[in-house]
């Protein structure tokens, strides 16, 4: 748990977003531990230093010497932003530092494809990303698809400030709370009870067949938003480890002729000092294996001829 030094937060009112101000943030965070040879439990703390720059990107430390004039974006929540951990321990900073790509971190804790979206509408990346050439990667795990239905959890955290996605456009047209007043107001009233806080109740409980088909078009969405701005197809869905893909949602994207890169086995990660996510470690071994890959080498090399 945070318990200093909050982030000042840039609100998109009209796309139901939030982005680190720039600056420099210390976050300490407290853990319960367990004492070795007893059932006692202590506290320790771990203070992490975030940097945001002027363009809300944590800051992602990269040897400009080192560089050969390719950019990698990474799109997601906080395992793309790298939630707990340095700057210099982040799989954005791990791959720049393997690979010479430059890496630029627009993950924001809390993200979903529909945020992404939201915020391809707010910026021009191409416009902050200086190389021309280079690499996409959006990273997936289990609890997009509760963002992205939304949960009834999702909405009452965040007070209904949550992107709102025209189904047929595919286009975010407000925040959530304005486009769905009603169920906003059942959402509140159902987290009043008891019985639902004590069970833990969400809805939904399981995803339909339309809710992935949904999934895969809102991020599928986001690869053209990509192309459009980029001119190339070098955008990737990157499945992060212990979270495998339901192979109806694998399915339906290999359907959608996306490229996905399954790191489902690939670890089983300890979590860092929030006790949520993953650690250093984990994001240094994701990022090697994207450095790797042979699938991306082979695309990058048929794009460079």
């Amino acid at each position: 748990m945070a318990t200093q030094n909050k982030f000042a937060l840039l609100k998109y009112d009209n796309l139901g977003i939030l982005r680190p101000a720039p600056g420099q943030y210390d976050i300490t965070y407290s853990i319960k531990q367990k004492e070795p040879g007893s059932k006692k439990r202590s506290f320790s703390e771990k203070t992490i230093t975030y940097h945001i720059d002027s363009l809300s990107r944590r800051v992602t430390p990269f040897n400009s010497s080192r560089a050969i004039g390719k950019y990698a974006l990474f799109l997601g929540c906080s395992f793309t932003y790298g939630e707990s951990v340095a700057d210099t321990s982040t799989m954005p900073y791990f791959f720049g530092k393997l690979t010479g790509y430059r890496p630029y971190n627009y993950g924001v804790s809390g993200y979903s494809p529909s945020h992404v979206l939201a915020l391809q509408q707010a910026v021009n990346m191409r416009k902050e990303v200086a190389e021309k050439d280079g690499i996409a990667f959006y990273t997936y795990i289990e609890d997009h698809l509760a963002r992205v239905a939304p949960s009834t959890k999702w909405i009452y955290n965040s007070n209904g400030y949550w992107p709102d996605v025209n189904p047929n456009t595919l286009a975010v047209e407000g925040v959530y709370s304005q486009k769905h007043p009603f169920y906003l107001e059942l959402i509140r009233g159902m987290y009043k009870s008891n019985i639902v806080n004590l069970f833990n109740i969400n809805f939904p409980r399981r995803y339909s067949n339309e809710q992935y088909e949904r999934f895969v078009r809102i991020v599928k969405k986001t690869e053209e938003q990509y192309q459009k701005q980029f001119g190339n197809d070098n955008f990737y869905v990157v499945i992060f480890p212990d979270y495998p893909m339901p192979a109806e949602l694998r399915q339906l994207f290999e359907k959608a002729h996306m490229k996905i890169i399954d790191y489902s086995n690939l670890l089983s990660w300890k979590t860092a000092y929030d006790g949520m996510h993953p650690d250093a470690e984990a994001y240094l071994r994701v990022a090697q294996a994207l450095a790797a890959d042979k699938r991306i080498k082979a695309d990058q090399q048929t794009s460079a001829q």
